[in-house]
């Protein structure tokens, strides 16, 4: 970053104090009526400082039990061509009531994958194209899985299954919210499920009635499910040529096998049942979820293609002065100050009252992926790998954190620099009739920098990065952002 540190003198005025001077000009102490003797006239401005921005990727990514698994294919004239595949292991669910072993004269009606979805990148106007597949051992509670893992699974059980993204259902919705007027209408909203239907298929159709049998006995556990099913996986059709879309399925909307059955209780008539085995997410949170993670690769398109080794790094210029932070797939945007010596040439005594990253988005470029949330700011070496910072037996990634946070009890407690706990995220400012930003405050980060007090390697560059490592959320929410216009706006004051 090249920041200095031998010349600044910083005054005595507290940071957080100081960092409520929202100046924007220089003004003259005296001209806000503080004309008090034996004093020295003080001056106050701001100044942005540019940066130099670049593309990166960090890999792999963390998707091991995230909020989603991905899969699909989607062609993005930016980045490139982005395929995901997901891997799950299945679990049983933890209540025996409906288990068809509980029930005489039982007769299975269905058989039914229910895979609940919220995002769709690409086009929903045409399905996802996609396989079954079946695990060849499931996954291993002891191994770490992540974006670039890879695992063996058998032939496709059902290949090129169209899940149509664009259909509807008819609901029933209360009129009032009064819990007294209990009157209720039909309305259409859109229905987010894909649905797989085992029995209309010979693979699956034997793979469901093999497990539909073992559900008939009493000892049935989650062993006898491994060993009929032992996970599936969701791929993009491998034949087809589409690149149309890509879909984040939630693991808390609706993602079971669901086997539909008529059976009669002691003393009862026939009636139909349902029982589910899960996979993603165990809705009855007496057992842990059951194990998960998506492979996701990129084929980046040119002038990004370097970067499909990690820790590259491609400049702005190259890409029409724009940078790119994305989830899902590493890419992240690196910047290096520029400039900030100049603020020791006057030899005044200087004391900075605040500064705040002002990171400009392009417009118009969220067409395909919506905005990031927020970025995050890792501290970094020249050679893009983030810098840890070990507390007792654990090592944790240098981030910027907040200069103010609140602790477990709901209080307002001051971060420092060197904290590990509190990462600051920079925030997104929509905006319809201006270019929409992101903000966040470095005024602390900066005064431990300058003054060599960030108890570790000095960071030569930044990296905007939109998840942390230890983040479970899992998207592909992507920003383009206007690197010409990344800047470090610093209020200032100098005792002349």
């Amino acid at each position: 970053m090249n920041w200095p540190t031998s010349a600044i003198r910083l005054a005595s005025v507290t940071l957080f104090s100081g960092a409520l001077l929202g100046l924007s000009s220089c003004e003259d102490a005296t001209d806000l009526g503080l004309e008090l003797p034996g004093t020295s006239p003080v001056s106050s401005a701001f100044r942005d400082f540019s940066v130099s921005a670049y593309t990166v990727r960090q890999q792999p990514v963390e998707t091991i039990n995230a909020s989603h698994f991905l899969v699909g294919r989607v062609r993005d004239s930016k980045v490139g061509v982005t395929t995901a595949k997901s891997f799950l292991n299945m679990q049983i669910g933890t209540s025996t009531d409906s288990l068809p072993s509980k029930y005489t004269e039982t007769k299975l009606d269905s058989v039914v994958l229910s895979l609940g979805y919220d995002q769709v990148y690409g086009t929903a106007a045409k399905p996802l194209r996609f396989d079954l597949l079946q695990l060849q051992q499931p996954l291993d509670e002891r191994t770490v899985y992540n974006s670039q893992s890879q695992v063996a699974t058998s032939s496709p059980l059902i290949s090129d299954i169209a899940g149509f993204l664009n259909r509807d259902k008819v609901v029933r919705q209360r009129i009032s919210p009064s819990t007294s007027d209990t009157s209720t209408i039909k309305v259409t909203v859109p229905d987010r499920v894909v649905r797989v239907r085992f029995l209309k298929y010979s693979q699956t159709a034997a793979l469901a009635n093999s497990l539909y049998a073992a559900l008939g006995d009493a000892s049935f556990n989650q062993a006898r499910l491994d060993a009929i099913i032992r996970g599936l996986a969701l791929v993009p059709t491998a034949n087809a040529q589409s690149e149309d879309n890509l879909v984040a399925f939630n693991r808390n909307i609706d993602t079971r096998l669901t086997f539909y059955f008529q059976g009669k209780a002691t003393g009862k008539t026939v009636r139909p049942h349902a029982y589910s085995v899960f996979f993603g997410n165990n809705p009855t949170r007496l057992a842990a979820d059951a194990k998960f993670f998506t492979n996701i690769s990129t084929e980046l398109a040119s002038p990004l293609a370097s970067l499909s080794t990690p820790l590259q790094q491609v400049s702005s210029s190259t890409t029409n002065g724009e940078t790119y932070v994305q989830e899902g797939t590493g890419l992240g945007t690196r910047i290096d100050f520029q400039g900030l010596d100049d603020l020791t040439k006057n030899g005044n005594e200087l004391n900075i009252n605040r500064a705040e990253l002002i990171i400009p988005i392009k417009q118009f470029t969220n067409g395909l992926f919506p905005y990031a949330s927020s970025v995050y700011l890792q501290e970094v070496n020249s050679a893009n790998q983030v810098l840890l910072r070990t507390v007792g037996a654990t090592d944790y990634e240098r981030v910027v954190q907040l200069e103010v946070a609140k602790d477990a009890n709901g209080n307002s407690v001051l971060v420092t620099p060197i904290d590990y706990r509190y990462p600051a995220a920079a925030s997104l400012y929509p905006s319809y009739a201006e270019p929409s930003e992101y903000r966040v405050s470095m005024t602390a980060y900066l005064q431990a920098y300058l003054l060599d007090r960030l108890n570790g390697e000095k960071p030569s560059g930044l990296i905007l990065s939109p998840t942390l490592r230890s983040s479970t959320a899992l998207s592909l929410n992507r920003t383009v952002l206007d690197a010409n216009g990344i800047k470090l706006r610093i209020y200032f004051s100098t005792l002349k």
